[in-house]
């Protein structure tokens, strides 16, 4: 992965996001319409987010210092769940904001505006979202992936406005002006219920990274390789610890080798290691893999 080019597409990503929230908070405050407002200061939160993000790449892409020896990786899962914290808390926002207004009588505002918006930034947003999940097939970064679903909420965000809009101008047009005015608290209610999925996928996956749990699919991956090498090289042993911070990979494995096993020179050992690291899988800058011999078991105790 080219960090060069996610720190460029990050960066390209900020500005437009940065835009969007411009756009949509004064089109909300012209207009009226709270879902609107809502749909900018989503932006805007968003753009903050995609800050923390390129501050985030910038330092991963840095080599490690005396006090963060093993890098900067720990750093990814920590702004993914402040990102779904922030979406989680916006949806609880807005769909109280939506009951309010509907216990309040709803709201009236300007349709022709909000239409305008919602449909120019639906086409907008969605083509920024496909433009960067193409890109992203490349680079193949996890933060560029997470980061495209804020593209991705706020695209079905301004399909939600259009169309609900669109509603509110055909009750007005057929005399219900009445019901109308629910349209905007509504559509804010539905708003917050559909960013509620995304919010969890993003949470869920960085909680579990900040928590140290190891993941399930790595750990099989080891085990089954190492359970193949215990019989193939007969070891007495192993022991072995996983864990993920972001796109990082730790992997620790400990081996046990029998009293009488035929060992003739540290190569032999090394090439242990170049063995049982290719069937891991491909290395890469961002796996930490150690691999140990002892013939005592109480090493790996």
């Amino acid at each position: 992965m080219s960090n060069r080019g996610e720190q460029s597409l990050l960066k390209q990503s900020t500005i437009l996001m940065f835009a969007v929230a411009i756009a949509g908070i004064v089109t909300g405050f012209i207009s009226g319409a709270q879902s609107i407002l809502f749909d900018g200061f989503f932006s805007l939160i968003a753009t903050f987010i995609k800050v923390l993000m390129l501050i985030t790449a910038k330092l991963i892409a840095k080599e490690s210092n005396h006090r963060f020896q093993f890098g900067f990786w720990h750093l990814e899962p920590m702004v993914l769940l402040i990102e779904g914290s922030f979406l989680l808390l916006i949806a609880i926002y807005a769909f109280l904001n939506g009951v309010f207004g509907i216990i309040n009588g709803g709201r009236e505002i300007e349709l022709g505006l909000v239409i305008i918006y919602a449909a120019v930034f639906t086409v907008v947003e969605f083509a920024y979202f496909f433009y960067v999940r193409h890109r992203n097939r490349k680079l193949k970064s996890t933060l560029i992936q997470f980061d495209n679903i804020s593209w991705l909420v706020d695209a079905m965000l301004s399909v939600g406005l259009l169309v609900s809009f669109l509603a509110a101008l055909l009750l007005k047009s057929q005399g219900y002006d009445e019901w109308a005015v629910y349209v905007d608290p509504l559509i804010l209610i539905l708003l917050a219920l559909s960013m509620l999925p995304p919010a969890f996928k993003i949470l869920g996956p960085a909680l579990q990274d900040v928590l140290g749990i190891a993941p399930d699919q790595l750990n099989d991956t080891v085990r089954q390789v190492m359970d193949v090498a215990k019989v193939e090289h007969g070891f007495d042993d192993y022991i072995s610890y996983v864990q993920k911070h972001g796109r990082a990979r730790f992997i620790e494995i400990h081996v046990v080798l029998p009293a009488d096993y035929r060992l003739q020179s540290v190569k032999q050992l090394d090439a242990l290691r170049e063995e049982i690291s290719a069937k891991l899988g491909k290395p890469d800058a961002a796996r930490w893999l150690t691999i140990s011999f002892t013939g005592d078991r109480k090493w790996i105790a």
